[in-house]
């Protein structure tokens, strides 16, 4: 564990910008919106949802391909095993996502006593969820962070292994699945049992249930991957 804890340590030293990137984002999204619906007056409407949270979420992504493209070459040249770089890029992350769950937590606490920063707008707060205790809030905005960085960490993965060929493929894999199911859903009529099924869950298996079990499933396949990850693996190759 000592080892494990080390390269965790070299995984925040390395990932620093990993951590200020994603409040950066967020925080000029935020201005923008502000600035935005501040013009607006009183055309702005009852509380309306930006959708500028999802900035911080995309930034998680890319950063957590990064932390696998660029660092497992790194961590095997200093004699790391697979196994302890795995180890501590998950309690990075797991780290990683509880702070940004519990910041966005008090800001929208902070968004809601101040009637959305006194335009009536909602940046933070996503509204299905004020009906929820502080714990389940901190999972409806932890869960999808945590997805969306094993989202990431799958793709760094993937390139890590199969490098550019690799992650294309998996993008279209992806896509032929996701058209495919939408096609036989189409051609069966089964949107309305879909959308009745949907209405059914409610927020907290839609946004922090179901996404664990996808996270959960992702980084048992990253794993899968970046155990066979070999030394001729990470030569430096062209696009192809």
């Amino acid at each position: 564990m000592n080892r494990v804890f080390a390269v965790t340590r070299l995984q925040a030293a390395g990932r620093r910008d990993g951590l200020l990137w994603p409040l950066v984002v967020l925080g000029i999204a935020f201005a923008v919106n502000l600035l935005v619906f501040g013009s607006m007056g009183d055309e702005i409407g009852d509380r309306p949802v930006t959708g500028g949270l999802a900035s911080v979420y995309i930034t998680g992504l890319a950063f957590g391909a990064v932390a696998v493209a660029q660092q497992f070459p790194f961590a095997l040249g200093m004699s790391v095993t697979r196994r302890e770089f795995a180890t501590a890029l998950g309690l990075f992350t797991l780290a990683q996502t509880a702070i940004y769950a519990v910041l966005l937590v008090v800001l929208q606490a902070v968004e809601n006593a101040t009637d959305g920063w006194g335009l009536r707008l909602r940046f933070f707060g996503l509204g299905l969820i004020d009906g929820y205790g502080v714990p389940a809030q901190l999972l409806i905005y932890a869960v999808p962070m945590l997805l969306m960085s094993v989202i990431g960490i799958a793709l760094g993965t993937v390139y890590v292994r199969w490098h550019t060929n690799g992650v294309f493929g998996a993008i279209c894999a992806v896509v032929i699945v996701l058209g495919g199911t939408a096609g036989l859903v189409t051609k069966y009529g089964r949107w309305p049992a879909v959308g009745a099924w949907l209405a059914d869950q409610g927020a907290l298996p839609l946004v922090a249930g179901w996404p664990s079990v996808v996270a959960g499933l992702l980084a048992l396949l990253s794993w899968t991957a970046l155990r066979r990850a070999t030394p001729d693996d990470l030569t430096v190759r062209g696009p192809g």
